[in-house]
């Protein structure tokens, strides 16, 4: 065989060997790039997917997935956030209604006094006069007028007794201003008032606002004083000592 046919195989040989190479290296870097955008794509995909599925913290609306915040200003300018309403509907709950008392009055508790009687419901008779007690030792509270604790004036009278001989309000003079009173009603309640003043009125005569069933609640104890007449057994006039409305004890 001629040399030069032997070197130009050997040829053919080295550049065919070179060629493939070539391609394999090629076929090499293409299949390499893709399988790289392949996992590139793998990865986008999980985060997207998982950017998807709601996550506890980023959650600002309460109650109802459908149900979206409101907002008081969709205007976002710098410097000014939007307000979140956070107001809620509450039904407001009535304001407590004060109980006015109805149950009549049924003793009278006077400390300073030493006073713990029980109270009777007198009328009025012909001539206008209150009637009395039938127990001298009890209160008597006048039925025409208010409860004690209800609006207006109640007036409960007693009997001062005899020279020497007091009986159940024979003492109600000696009462100092702020002095407690408690009256019992039937229904248990126990109305407590405060003495402001007294005054004294001749008999036939009532003070001002005497058993008025309107205004606030207050007191009226009443009971005979000034001259007595021992020809006549009675007194020339009536002390009033009014008292205010302090509540319930």
């Amino acid at each position: 065989m001629p040399e030069g046919d032997a070197a130009a195989r050997n040829l053919d040989k080295a550049m065919a060997r070179t060629s493939r190479s070539s391609v394999l290296a090629h076929l090499s870097a293409k299949l390499v790039g893709e399988a790289m955008l392949a996992v590139l794509l793998a990865v986008t995909l999980v985060f997207l997917s998982r950017d998807a599925v709601p996550s506890d913290r980023y959650v600002f609306a309460v109650g109802s997935p459908t149900a979206a915040t409101p907002v008081a200003d969709n205007n976002l300018r710098l410097g000014r956030p939007a307000q979140v309403s956070t107001s809620h509907s509450v039904a407001m709950a009535p304001p407590a209604q004060v109980q006015v008392p109805t149950s009549r009055p049924v003793q009278i508790l006077i400390s300073d006094l030493d006073v713990h009687r029980a109270v009777e419901a007198v009328g009025v008779g012909r001539s206008g006069v209150m009637d009395l007690p039938v127990n001298l030792w009890n209160a008597g509270w006048y039925n025409g007028g208010p409860v004690p604790g209800a609006p207006g004036d109640s007036v409960i009278e007693g009997h001062a007794g005899y020279p020497g001989q007091p009986l159940i309000f024979g003492k109600l003079g000696t009462l100092q201003p702020g002095a407690k009173v408690v009256v019992v009603l039937a229904d248990g309640s126990r109305q407590l008032f405060l003495v402001n003043s007294m005054s004294t009125v001749p008999v036939g005569t009532a003070p001002p606002g005497f058993a008025e069933p309107y205004g606030p609640p207050r007191l009226t104890l009443i009971t005979c004083t000034g001259y007595f007449n021992q020809n006549t057994y009675l007194y020339s006039a009536r002390l009033a000592v009014e008292l205010s409305y302090a509540g319930t004890v």
